[in-house]
């Protein structure tokens, strides 16, 4: 078959891999792949900076797609079976990972609504509990996941959602989606992040935090007694120093998030939620087809992009 395969901790190269044959895996689901994301997750796993980076190769990359079983039903899936990834003509997946997913629903937009469409959602109702009313801030909420996050913020009842990011322009475009304030981390101190946060939110109840770092240190002192900061993504930092006192003078908590730390049966309802809402009309999902043959250059791109790429076997 086709695939993106890794020959070493570098990025895929379109080539052949031999077929997963369906009978050497009994408890396993055989899948003809439609859709499969390029997400931040597979590049550090490509880079052999994650847990889950192969120990051998080669092996094909992707966490996740949609497509079809053998018995014609369409799914939305996660973690294929090794060696075998989402980013392929066919991959295999253990039973409990592959989602039965409406005719409704387009295969790559069910594909974007796995890992980018619960680190979005999950956040705020599995982890922070979200209430009507609570004001919400997203670090790094410009981006594909943070855009997805900001839609359902609102869908939940926020009181205000205030997008935090360094460029301007992507910041700006958030206000279409539901933003109701925006700030640009450029060009300022630690004590003025803090003080645009707290003014542009009403004071912070809830942190979704994409970044870690500075902007996390500004939200959480922007808090409201209680703030709750959901660390989800380090992209402005791995490490950060956290007063002691800051955490204590706020009753402010600080919770570690990743899918599975809520179970299976919590990562289904959400992914119910997010499909629900996208046949309603009420969340968009932002993202462009890529031939699977031009994953090298789609690689590169879904760094920086704002948009979800797909490849499409």
């Amino acid at each position: 078959m086709k695939a993106a395969v890794l020959h070493r901790y570098a990025a895929p190269e379109f080539g052949n891999f031999v077929a997963p044959d369906p009978g050497a895996y009994p408890d396993g689901v055989a899948i003809e792949v439609r859709a499969a994301t390029i997400n931040s997750i597979d590049r550090v796993t490509a880079a052999g900076k994650h847990y889950l980076s192969p120990k051998t190769f080669p092996v094909v990359t992707g966490i996740e797609g949609a497509g079809v079983t053998a018995d014609n039903q369409r799914v939305y899936f996660g973690r294929p079976i090794g060696p075998y990834g989402s980013m392929a003509e066919n991959t295999v997946v253990p039973a409990g990972f592959a989602m039965p997913i409406p005719d409704s629903v387009d295969f790559p937009v069910a594909a974007c609504l796995g890992n980018s469409g619960m680190a979005a959602l999950m956040p705020l109702t599995d982890t922070a509990q979200l209430k009507p009313g609570d004001n919400v801030v997203l670090l790094g909420g410009s981006g594909v996941v943070g855009r997805l996050a900001i839609q359902a913020a609102r869908l939940l009842g926020a009181g205000s959602v205030t997008v935090v990011g360094r460029d301007k322009a992507a910041l700006d475009a958030t206000v279409a989606l539901g933003a109701s304030a925006t700030v640009s981390t450029e060009g300022l101190s630690a004590e003025q992040l803090t003080a645009a946060i707290r003014e542009a939110s009403g004071g912070v109840d809830v942190v979704v935090d994409y970044t870690w770092g500075e902007p996390a240190l500004a939200a959480i002192a922007a808090g409201n007694p209680g703030v709750h900061l959901v660390q989800v993504g380090d992209r402005a930092g791995a490490t950060m120093a956290l007063p002691a006192q800051l955490l204590r003078s706020l009753g402010a908590s600080v919770t570690g998030f990743m899918p599975v730390h809520h179970g299976p049966d919590a990562m289904m309802r959400a992914y119910g939620q997010l499909i629900a809402w996208v046949q309603r009309g009420d969340l968009t999902v932002d993202y462009e087809l890529v031939p699977l043959p031009d994953v090298a250059a789609a690689w590169e791109r879904s760094a920086t992009a704002r948009h979800k790429l797909v490849l499409v076997p």
